[in-house]
C-alpha cells in the first residue's frame, strides 16, 4: 500500500495528463509529413508526454519538444515539415518562462530560441533572415515572463496583508493585556481599601458607633465601585510574558500634566476640560484616548491640536488637528488598541478624516453602582 501510495504521488494532475495527451495527438497529426514518420513519432509520443509534468519540472517537456521539433523539421522533405508541433513547442516555452527564474530561466530561453532557430533554418523552406522563428519564441515567452511577475506580485501582496495582520492581532494582545493589567491595580487598589477600612471598623465597633458607620459605608462603597471596575475585566486575557515595571496609572485629572508635556515636545495644544464624577477605569481609558489622538497630531499634525473633554454626563473626548503630510500613515494599531478599551467599557469611538482634520471622538457611558 506504500509503495501504492507514493507511485500515486508523483503521478500529475489529471488535469495536466489529459492536456499533455490531446496535445501529443495534436503533434502526431501532421507526422505524415516528416521524413521518417514512425521514427518521429517514437519521439514526438514521450515528448508529448512529458508536458504532463511541465508545472514541477518546467525544463523536462522544454528540452524534449525542442530536440524532437529540431530533429522532425531537420529531415522534413519539402515544402513543409510536421506544423503542429509548434503546438507543444508554444506551451514547454510558455510554461518554462512562467515557472523558471533567475539564471535557469536565462539559459532555458536561450536553449530553447537557439534550437528553433536551427530548427526552422535546417528544413527546406527555412531562411536566415526570416523572423518567423523568433515571433513563435518571442510570443510564448513574454507571455510567460508576465504571468510570472503578476503572480509574484500577489504572492507578495498577499505575504504582507498576512504579516499585518499578524502586527495587528499583536497589537490588539499587548493593548488588551495593558487593560487587564492597569484594571488589576484598580479593583487591586480598592480591595486594600476595603481591607483597611474593615480593620478599623473591627477595632471601632461598640467603641465608637459613628466611626464603625462610616468605615462600613466605605466598605460598601468600595466594594460596589471594585464589582463595577471587575465587571470591565470579563474577557480580558493576559499575556504570561509582561514587562512588571509599570507606572501609577492616570486619570482624567492628569490630562494637563499630558499637555504640558506635549507642548514641550513641540505641539501646541488648547484644552477644554469639564471633570465630573468618574470611576478610576473610565478616567484612565479617556486618558489613553487623549494620549494616542495627541501622539498621532505630533507624528502626523501640523503642530496644533484642540482637546474636549466633558465628563459631567458620562464621558465624552474630542481630539482635533489638522492634516499636516496627507501621504503619511500609521498602522492603526494604537486607534485599534484604543477602541477596544472603550468598547470594553461599553463605549464607542471614531476616528477619521472630517474636511482638513483628523477627528478622534470617543464616548464612554459611566456605570452606575448596583445596589
Amino acid at each position: 500500500m506504500a509503495i501504492g501510495r507514493g507511485w500515486t504521488e508523483r503521478l500529475p494532475p489529471r488535469s495536466e495528463l489529459a492536456l499533455a495527451v490531446m496535445l501529443t495527438a495534436v503533434m502526431a497529426v501532421s507526422l505524415n509529413q516528416a521524413r521518417f514518420p514512425l521514427l518521429s513519432l517514437i519521439l514526438v509520443v514521450p515528448a508529448g508526454l512529458s508536458l504532463a509534468w511541465r508545472l514541477s519540472h518546467p525544463l523536462v517537456p522544454l528540452v524534449a519538444i525542442s530536440i524532437t521539433n529540431l530533429v522532425v523539421f531537420g529531415t522534413a522533405p519539402p515544402p513543409y515539415g510536421p506544423q503542429t508541433l509548434v503546438f507543444g513547442l508554444l506551451l514547454a516555452i510558455y510554461t518554462a518562462a512562467a515557472r523558471l527564474a533567475g539564471r535557469r530561466s536565462l539559459v532555458a530561453g536561450v536553449f530553447s530560441l537557439v534550437l528553433l532557430w536551427c530548427a526552422h533554418t535546417a528544413s527546406q523552406e527555412g531562411d536566415l533572415d526570416d523572423f518567423f522563428p523568433f515571433l513563435v519564441w518571442g510570443v510564448p515567452w513574454l507571455g510567460g515572463r508576465l504571468v510570472r511577475r503578476q503572480t509574484l506580485a500577489a504572492r507578495e501582496a498577499g505575504a504582507r496583508t498576512a504579516l499585518l495582520e499578524v502586527q495587528v492581532a499583536e497589537a490588539g494582545s499587548r493593548e488588551r493585556d495593558r487593560i487587564a493589567r492597569e484594571l488589576h491595580d484598580i479593583v487591586g487598589h480598592s480591595v486594600s481599601l476595603m481591607v483597611v477600612q474593615a480593620g478599623a471598623a473591627r477595632l471601632a465597633l461598640g467603641a465608637d458607633p459613628v466611626r464603625t458607620r462610616e468605615a462600613l459605608e466605605t466598605i460598601e462603597t468600595t466594594g460596589r465601585q471594585a464589582l463595577v471596575e471587575l465587571r470591565a475585566m470579563l474577557g480580558v486575557l493576559r499575556a504570561t510574558d509582561v514587562d512588571p515595571a509599570w507606572l501609577p496609572q492616570p486619570e482624567l485629572s492628569a490630562v494637563p500634566a499630558l499637555v504640558e508635556a506635549m507642548g514641550a515636545a513641540g505641539l501646541q495644544v488648547s484644552v477644554e476640560l469639564r471633570q465630573g464624577e468618574v470611576p478610576p477605569g473610565i478616567g484612565l481609558a479617556a486618558y489613553r484616548v487623549v494620549q494616542e489622538g495627541l501622539t498621532n497630531a505630533l507624528r502626523y499634525g501640523d503642530g496644533r491640536a484642540s482637546v474636549v473633554v466633558d465628563a459631567t454626563d458620562g464621558v465624552d473626548v474630542e481630539v482635533r488637528n489638522r492634516i499636516g503630510d496627507p501621504t503619511s500613515k500609521g498602522t492603526g494599531s494604537g486607534l485599534m488598541g484604543m477602541r477596544d478599551r472603550v468598547e470594553l467599557l461599553g463605549g464607542s469611538l471614531s476616528a477619521g478624516p472630517v474636511g482638513d482634520q483628523w477627528v478622534v471622538s470617543a464616548r464612554i457611558p459611566v456605570r452606575q453602582v448596583v445596589a
